[in-house]
This record gives C-alpha cells, sequence and structure tokens, in this order.
C-alpha cells in the first residue's frame, strides 16, 4: 500500500469511508485488513454501523479485535450489534475482560436507546473526595472529560452533579459534597435518543448523567451521540417503563466492571478512576 495512500486514510477518515461505502464489503474489508488499526479504526467509526458491521463480520478475529479496541466501547457496540449472535460472542470471548464487560453491557440495551449509545465509565467521585484529587485526575485523563463530574455513593447512586467550571475555582480541600448540585438532568438508559434530543439539561452540560433503577448511575450521554445515534432504529419495547431496569445478569455484569475498575486504581478517595481501563 503506498505512502499516499495511508497519508490520505490518515488525514480524511471520513471522505476514505464514503469510498470504501461504495465497494463490496470484500473489497472493503481487504483494504481495511491492510492497514494498521490506528488507521482502521477511524475509517469505521465513519461508516454507517451497517456497513461497518458488515465489514467487520468478514474480517479475520485478529484484525477485527485489534479494531475494536481502538474504536472504545461505544463505537464498537454500534458495530457488534449488527453482528450475528454467534461471531458477537466469538469476539467478547477473545477480548479483554474490561472491554468485554463493557461491551455486554452497551449491547444489552436496545439499540436507539441512551443506555446503548452512552460512555460506560463516566468520571465518578465520592462525596468526600477533595476537590485538589478531582481536579488531578480530570488533568490526566486522556480522553474528554465533559464538562462536569459526577458524584455518587458506594451503591453508585447519583447524588449530584460538579461542573469542571466550579472545580477549578474550589479551594483545594473543598469536598465534592460542598462543591456539587443536585443531579436534575438524569436521563434513563432505556431512554430512546429521539426523546433525549430536546431535554432541558442540554442547556447546562454537554453529558448527561445515564442511569437505571434507583438512580444508579451507568453512564453519561454526550450531546454529539445525538447525530450519530441517528442511524441506529429505536428497538425499545412500546410502552416500556425506562424506570426498569435489566435483568439481574445485568448487574452482575457492571458490578463486575466497577469491581475490575476499583482493582487497578491507586488508594485514593474517588469511587471511579478517570483513565479508560483498557487504555495502556
Amino acid at each position: 500500500m503506498s505512502g499516499l495512500t495511508l497519508a490520505f486514510v490518515g488525514d480524511h477518515p471520513a471522505e476514505a469511508a464514503r469510498v470504501l461505502e461504495g465497494l463490496p464489503v470484500p473489497e472493503s474489508a481487504a483494504f481495511v485488513a491492510r492497514l494498521p488499526p490506528r488507521l482502521g479504526a477511524p475509517l469505521l467509526r465513519h461508516m454507517a454501523p451497517l456497513y461497518g458491521g458488515r465489514l467487520l463480520a468478514v474480517l479475520e478475529e485478529k484484525t477485527a479485535l485489534a479494531l475494536m479496541e481502538r474504536l472504545g466501547p461505544q463505537e464498537a457496540a454500534r458495530l457488534l450489534q449488527q453482528l450475528p449472535s454467534e461471531r458477537q460472542a466469538r469476539l467478547l470471548q477473545a477480548l479483554p475482560v474490561a472491554t468485554a464487560v463493557a461491551l455486554r453491557l452497551l449491547i444489552g440495551y436496545p439499540r436507539g436507546t441512551c443506555g446503548a449509545a452512552m460512555d460506560p465509565w463516566p468520571p465518578a467521585f465520592s462525596p468526600e473526595t477533595l476537590a485538589a484529587e478531582a481536579l488531578a485526575q480530570v488533568r490526566a485523563f486522556d480522553g474528554d472529560p465533559a464538562d462536569a463530574l459526577f458524584v455518587v455513593n458506594g451503591e453508585r447512586r447519583l447524588l449530584g452533579v460538579v461542573p469542571l467550571a466550579v472545580l477549578v475555582k474550589a479551594a483545594p480541600r473543598d469536598t465534592l459534597a460542598r462543591l456539587m448540585r443536585p443531579a436534575v438532568h438524569a436521563v434513563f438508559a432505556q431512554a430512546t435518543v429521539a426523546s433525549v434530543a430536546q431535554h432541558p439539561g442540554w442547556a447546562e452540560l454537554h453529558a448527561l448523567p445515564v442511569v437505571e433503577r434507583d438512580n444508579r448511575l451507568v453512564g453519561r450521554f454526550h450531546r454529539g451521540l445525538l447525530q450519530a445515534s441517528k442511524s441506529l432504529p429505536a428497538q425499545a419495547a412500546e410502552g416500556a417503563n425506562p424506570t426498569v431496569g435489566l435483568a439481574s445478569a445485568y448487574w452482575q455484569v457492571f458490578a463486575t466492571l466497577v469491581q475490575m475498575i476499583l482493582e487497578v486504581l491507586p488508594a485514593v478517595r474517588p469511587i471511579n478512576g478517570m483513565r479508560n481501563p483498557n487504555e495502556r
């Protein structure tokens, strides 16, 4: 593959994705398989989920796994939802445990819901966390910390929200309990993306907390995901109560994820670390 081709794919992944979508899936898959994952993953990210899923389905497993780890949980979940159940199961079995658990959490929600599109690793801290400690983790975060932190208790129940602007101005030894505001703009995990498009919370935050039953924090939904999720039709049951949680297996999966994150964190007060546990 020529250096010019690699440069174009690296600099213009959206345009390259449109070109590939005009080709038969096997031809596009052969092209992507020859790319390093750092270039192949952005191509998949810019493809329509249906086409990207079909491409992922025909790639060799080793290549598919490398791309999924590069994509991150939300984008990988969008593609996994397009795959046959057997292919899904094989890929999930071969992924690192933390990645697989996060993906199982996301694909456990119907397509088109906030739960299926959310970031499953929101920045969450205990109310006793000092402002200096929280700010240090924000500064060390490699991803997008959005514009607020979430405050939760030991059972992951959402207690409040601390805007980053407030955190930056706070005294180092102020606790998050003192700084937080009531979390009045949470969205339910099983609410459809369409139903939150006009949510009043967007006037205050760029990422809304996503909760399950008993107001348990399970993720955050970025405003930018509204556009990306339009291509995924909602499959929520008609008339479903968004306050109803998933089956008990869901909570076992989520508890496993939280426990793994806690095990790799340093001994500090925050309940949940800011860094994606799969980043190396």
